[in-house]
C-alpha cells in the first residue's frame, strides 16, 4: 500500500506556495479543479504609503517580479505582459536594407495606470521598430486586424499582377 503524502502548514511565497509534505518543504504553483495554473498573487511595498501591496498577475504573465517583491516599488512601475510575438523583415530605409522587427504584439495591463483604460489587459502592437499602437481594447485591435486584412487583400492583387506583368514582360524580351 502507497503511502499518503500528508499536508502540513502551508503558506504563500511569492508567485508560489510552499508546504511541507511528509516533513519536507515543497514549492507548488497554484492550479484551478480544471488543471489550469492560476496567475501568481504577491506582495510589494507601496513606495509612497510604505504599506504591502497585493497583486494578481494576468494569465501568461511572464515578468519576474521579484525585484518589485524585494525592495519597495512604485506602484506605477508593476506590470504585466506575455512574451512579445517578434517577426523580422528587411527593410531598405537608407540605401541598404536593414533587419527591422515588423507587426510584434503583447498583451500588457499595469494595474496602477494613472491611465484608466491600461489597468485592464490590453494589446500593444510594434508595427515597424518601435513604432508602436498601444492601449488596444479588443474592438481597438479588431478595427487594426481588419485593416491590415485589407491591405493584405490589397497585396495579394498586387502579386498576382505583379505575375501577370513579369509573364509579359519576359515573353516579350524573348
Amino acid at each position: 500500500m502507497k503511502a499518503v503524502p500528508m499536508m502540513s502548514d502551508t503558506r504563500a511565497i511569492g508567485h508560489e506556495t510552499q508546504a511541507t509534505v511528509n516533513g519536507t518543504a515543497v514549492r507548488a504553483v497554484p492550479f484551478t479543479q480544471a488543471g489550469e495554473q492560476l496567475p501568481p498573487t504577491w506582495t510589494f511595498t507601496n513606495r509612497y504609503t510604505d504599506r504591502p501591496t497585493t497583486v494578481t498577475c494576468m494569465t501568461g504573465c511572464v515578468i519576474d517580479h521579484s525585484d518589485n517583491i524585494a525592495t519597495p516599488t512604485f506602484p506605477e512601475d508593476v506590470w504585466c505582459q506575455t512574451l512579445s510575438e517578434d517577426v523580422s523583415l528587411p527593410i531598405n530605409s537608407n540605401g541598404k536594407p536593414e533587419e527591422y522587427r515588423v507587426l510584434g504584439s503583447e498583451i500588457r495591463v499595469i494595474p496602477f495606470s494613472e491611465i484608466i483604460a491600461e489597468r485592464l489587459p490590453h494589446v500593444t502592437i510594434e508595427m515597424v521598430d518601435e513604432h508602436i499602437i498601444e492601449g488596444l481594447d479588443p474592438d481597438g485591435l479588431a478595427t487594426v486586424i481588419r485593416t491590415l486584412s485589407e491591405r493584405i487583400d490589397s497585396l495579394k492583387d498586387r502579386q498576382a499582377q505583379l505575375a501577370q506583368v513579369r509573364a509579359d514582360y519576359v515573353r516579350r524580351q524573348a
